[in-house]
């Protein structure tokens, strides 16, 4: 999957020889905290494409995937003839062509009313009370909330993100014990420390003096929650945007197999004659069969 992160191959986030839960891969870079959504691996300058072929033997997608896929088509997302659909592949969820495409064909197109970014907050009820919030903390309590609420317009979307990532901000102590003197425990122990003072400062200005906004408690374990969805998932760096969630697209799994210095994306304007909605568009930067899967570096 994607992060908002620069990217190095010495990833110190992801151990390459630890797996524990299964959900999306996260990779970080040795960047210290502040440089949070910093650049996203999909949409950077060099983008990295790859295709995998699915497995013809993998599980039927979880009821709640395919209500995800069902409220896209709905909503007129997706059509009956969508080039690609979700499918469980190697990675957990990706999107696998459902016919042969050719090189730079338009893969999918996600209207701007479904992205989750800073101007999606400014719009929602708690805008004002984030206005100057860094963008990735009001983005992080937006996404929490809708998480919370169970009438959430985006709940078939929130109700397919993982629990965890592969972070190692997630191991357990006795899992961090064994990186007992590396610079990878030194790096997990310092976002960390810097989550908790970013949420300790939330929950001090901005949840516990507005209760009526914030009915359901937000915990230390939902924000590292949220704080790990958006490194994993957020795009950054697109145009006019540099912190978004956009469903159905952040299902695109990452490998490095084949490299194209081509983008693979663009905001195209108003989604319809009298509409100002925007698209964010995504093409095949290589040619993908029947069944493989659509990747992006």
């Amino acid at each position: 999957m994607v992060t908002p992160f620069s990217i190095s191959s010495s990833s110190p986030f992801l151990s390459p020889t630890k797996s524990l839960r299964s959900s999306s891969s996260v990779k970080v870079t040795k960047a210290p905290p502040l440089h949070f959504l910093h650049s996203k691996r999909l949409l950077s300058v060099s983008v990295t494409s790859s295709v995998q072929k699915s497995d013809t033997d993998s599980p039927p997608l979880p009821p709640k995937v395919e209500t995800f896929w069902q409220w896209l088509r709905d909503e007129g997302v997706v059509s009956a003839k969508a080039q690609a659909r979700p499918a469980v592949v190697p990675e957990g969820l990706g999107l696998v062509a459902q016919r042969d495409l050719s090189r730079n064909e338009v893969v999918l197109e996600v209207p701007k009313r479904f992205w989750i970014n800073p101007d999606a907050v400014a719009a929602s009820e708690i805008g004002t009370l984030c206005s100057e919030l860094k963008p990735w903390v009001s983005v992080a309590l937006f996404l929490i909330r809708e998480k919370l609420k169970n009438d959430s317009p985006l709940r078939y979307y929130v109700d397919i993100l993982p629990e965890y990532t592969h972070s190692t901000i997630y191991w357990s102590e006795e899992e961090l014990a064994e990186l007992q003197g590396t610079q990878l425990l030194s790096t997990t122990l310092s976002v960390k420390e810097y989550v908790r003072n970013e949420f300790r400062k939330v929950e001090e200005e901005i949840i516990s003096p507005h209760k009526k906004l914030f009915p359901c408690p937000i915990t230390l374990d939902e924000f590292f929650w949220a704080f790990g969805i958006l490194r994993s998932r957020a795009f950054s760096h697109m145009r006019g945007q540099n912190l978004v969630l956009i469903p159905l697209a952040d299902l695109i799994n990452h490998s490095p197999s084949i490299t194209t210095e081509d983008h693979v994306w663009e905001i195209k304007g108003a989604a319809a004659f009298f509409s100002r909605d925007s698209l964010f568009s995504l093409r095949t930067p290589v040619s993908v069969k029947a069944g493989e899967q659509q990747g992006g570096g």
